[in-house]
Parts: structure tokens; sequence; C-alpha cells
């Protein structure tokens, strides 16, 4: 190719990138021509100069050469003239009703869609979009309530449209799964009669005042601080005889439990009591929740201090003795069987829970939770309150028992912010992994009602071999 041709070429390549850069718009919206209609010699087969046209202070070419990257220095109008190809004319693709020029983007759901010329057939447009998967997939609802057997049905939830099933796990979720050693723990036992346990059972009903309410972690995966400080509140309401009812803040184990945790990516239920056990938190009202992974800071308050006044956040209401230690439990203690569960919810208040998430149940709308299908994979793990459990008839066969459990996606989601999941079954692990801790309260105002955790004696003369039945943190 002559020298002249050469530096034509990157003269123009030069003054169309500079004059498409201070455009800032979509090329197809250019002047529509003609270029190549109007070229004196017509469209050449070869590498032909005079084959151009004016275009943005620079030429554009109608010879075959210009096609040789399919998109480089064609005009615009070089397909539909010099081939007689109408249909991309524009270079526009037709989806979801709209037109869209080449370059541009729509979103659908959480995936990007972006009209670009055909790799199989460069005459052609198409808009592909992004191969991600959704938080909330339409054929996923379609599926769910459409399967025979299920006991629950799915929904979209608009706050869920258009994110990322990654997002949903990396800030939905947010209890790191239990570490090998924890879930070896023996389960402490209590003497009960199980007979008497109720078929139906609701902590509000029982402790209308002390139970805290549904929240809403928004994109901050803390669900492992969240249900900790919910479980411990509503213990101590209710082991205080409603003399102390608070709301505990999260935002503080979020900040300032730091060890061995990573906040609003993420934290270990261990770690969590033990640091309740130790320094205690305060009030909500003093240390509130943000719910934002784009916001964590520094702890507001040392993580030492025991101390309300050290913390500024003196009670709220003024109880005899007055409290003046920030608000601990004691070590927190593993249950395991169902039963158990059931016990210790009707005895002494809500639990925590730990579940392995599938995709589907972020789609959860009513109903008697269970995977649909078998061999699902485990998105990641989530701590939940139980606070009751109930039963439901079945169409044929035994009634479907079920946990009652309260979520921390707010109320719109599931039935008012709460789900029900299958009891008996360990369905999503949920019986796996039971917490639950003795709250500490200002005097000895606890009833027998509510007798600690039991241990087992060691016997002296086989010490190595007695195991005790300890609680997960020891003092």
């Amino acid at each position: 190719m002559s020298g002249v041709r050469w530096h034509s070429l990157w003269a123009g390549c030069l003054l169309v990138c500079a004059a498409v850069l201070a455009y800032q718009g979509d090329i197809s919206d250019l002047p529509p021509g003609p270029y190549c209609g109007r070229v004196s010699t017509g469209c050449c087969d070869g590498r032909t100069d005079t084959c151009s046209a004016p275009i943005l202070g620079t030429l554009c070419y109608c010879d075959q050469f210009c096609n040789r990257t399919l998109n480089d220095d064609c005009c615009p109008d070089y397909w539909s003239v010099c081939h007689g190809i109408e249909e991309i004319r524009k270079e526009s693709c037709i989806f979801n009703g709209g037109e869209y020029f080449s370059g541009q983007s729509s979103k659908v759901n959480c995936k990007s869609c972006t009209c670009q010329r055909s790799y199989t057939d460069p005459t052609k447009f198409e808009m592909p979009c992004e191969q991600i998967e959704c938080l909330v997939e339409p054929d996923t609802i379609d599926r769910v309530n459409g399967q025979r057997g299920l006991t629950w049905t799915a929904a979209n939830y608009s706050s869920f449209w258009g994110h990322a099933l990654h997002e949903g796990k990396q800030f939905k979720l947010g209890t790191l799964e239990p570490r090998r050693t924890v879930k070896g723990l023996i389960p402490v036992k209590r003497v009960y009669d199980p007979s008497k346990l109720p078929r139906i059972f609701d902590a509000r009903v029982k402790w209308p005042e002390e139970i805290s309410g549904v929240v809403d972690q928004g994109w901050c995966a803390s669900s492992w601080a969240l249900s900790t400080v919910q479980v411990a509140g509503d213990r101590l309401g209710i082991m205080s005889l409603g003399r102390e009812i608070v709301d505990l803040s999260a935002q503080q184990l979020l900040e300032c439990n730091r060890r061995g945790q990573q906040g609003c990516q993420g934290g270990h239920l261990d770690r969590a009591w033990m640091h309740i056990r130790k320094y205690g938190v305060i009030e909500e009202r003093c240390y509130p929740y943000i719910g934002d992974h784009k916001q964590n800071s520094k702890c507001k308050i040392g993580k030492n201090i025991r101390s309300l006044a050290a913390s500024r956040c003196p009670p709220q209401h003024q109880i005899e003795p007055p409290r003046t230690e920030t608000y601990r439990t004691g070590p927190a203690y593993r249950i395991q069987s169902e039963q158990d569960i059931m016990h210790e919810i009707h005895e002494s208040g809500p639990v925590q829970a730990t579940m392995g998430v599938h995709h589907e149940f972020f789609m959860y709308r009513n109903g008697v939770y269970q995977a649909s299908r078998q061999g699902q994979r485990i998105e990641g793990y989530h701590s939940v309150r139980l606070i009751g459990w109930g039963e439901e008839p079945a169409l044929f066969g035994p009634p479907i028992k079920y946990w009652l459990a309260m979520n921390s996606w707010g109320t719109e989601w599931g039935e008012g912010g709460l789900f029900r999941i299958r009891r008996g079954t360990n369905e999503c692990e949920i019986e796996d992994y039971v917490l639950a801790a003795w709250a500490q309260t200002t005097s000895s105002v606890t009833p027998n009602t509510f007798p600690p955790p039991a241990r087992r004696r060691r016997n002296k003369s086989h010490k190595r071999s007695a195991r005790l039945r300890r609680p997960l943190l020891k003092k």
C-alpha cells in the first residue's frame, strides 16, 4: 500500500477516535449519509483510496479492505449500499420490544445485554446477555409453584430483583460455616416430660412484650450478629420478668467484635457469643444499625468497656437495683434434638439456628419450606431465630410438622418476615447447630422455671474418660 494510503489511514483513525470521544454518543446516531451511496467510483473490491467519503473531518471507506476487522473504518452505509443488506443499515437490535444500536446495553433482571455484531454471521446484529445467575429467577418461581407435592410457594421480591445471586450469597446471609471443633461439642440435656410439650407454640404469645420483631439486615452479611443480639435481648426480657426489655446493638458486634470476624462479610457465632459474654453490648439506640457493607467503620467504643457509664449509654428505664454494666450473657450452649429444642424454646425463649440456604429460599413466599430438589448446592449459611413450632394438615398422611422461624430480611419477605420450615427432618441442616445462652439480669429475679444448662459431674477416678457436657464456651 502506498505511503499516502497509510498516512491517510493513521490520520483518519486518530481523527475518528478524537471525534467519537468528543461526541460521546452512539456511532449509530451519526448523520445517515449517504457516504458510499455518493462515491463516484462506487464500491470497490480491492484496496482503493478513492473509494472513500468525508466523515467527521476525515475519511471512511467503501472498499473491501475497510472490512478487514468488520468494524474499523467502513462508512456507516457500507453494508447497506455495497452489499445491499438492509437489515443492518442502522446496525441495531430489536430486543424486548425496543431498538438498541450497536454498543448500547439494556439490563434484564441482573443481566446486562449489549447489542453487537454477530460472531457467527457478521451481516447480523444480536443482543447476548451475561451468563450469570440472578437472585430472583422467574424460571425457578414457575418451577416451584408448578411442582406437585410441595408445601410452599415462591414469589418475586422487588428488593431482590436486579441483584445477582453472588450478591445475595455475599450480603444477605453472613454466618460462616461452623468450625469442626464447635460442631463436635456435646449438646446439653435437660430433664423434662416430652409428652407435656404442646403441639403448637409461639413465643410471641407466651411473652408478647419480650420478643423483639423482624429486622432487615440490608445488604450486609450480618445474620450472625443480628440473630445473636436478638436472642440475647429476648431472653434478657424473659428472664428479668419483663423488667429489662431492650434492643441490643448488632452494629456494635459488627464493628467491635473483629477478632476472627469479618463484619458485613460474615462472622462466627461462637465468637459473637464469646464477645457478649466477656464484654457485653449496649443498646441499639446508642449504637444504631446501619446495614450497609459499604459503610463499615471502626469501633465507636472500646471493646473492653464493660460499664454503661464508660460507654455513655445509660439505661433508658431505671430499675432497682440499677444496671451499671453492659448487657451480657453466660456461656452459649448447644441444643440438638427436636424435642430438646422445643423444650428450650418453651421454657427459656427463642434460640439461634443456622441453616444452609439454597438459591430458591430467597424466593420463599409462604407455606412450610423444604428443598424442592434433592442434591441442591448450599449457597451459604444463615442464622435465624426459632421462636416456635406447629403442625399443618396434609392432603395425605400425617400432619406436616414445622419450625416457626424469624428471618432478618424485613417484613416484606416471606410470611411477614417469618418462615416455616420442616421440623424433625433436619431440613437444610437447621437442627444441627442450635445455640442459646443464659441472660445476666441485674438481680436474682430469675425464677426457678429457667434452670441453667445442666452439667455432667466428673468421675474423679476417671477424669480423662469422663467428658463434661459443657457450654459452647467455657468460662
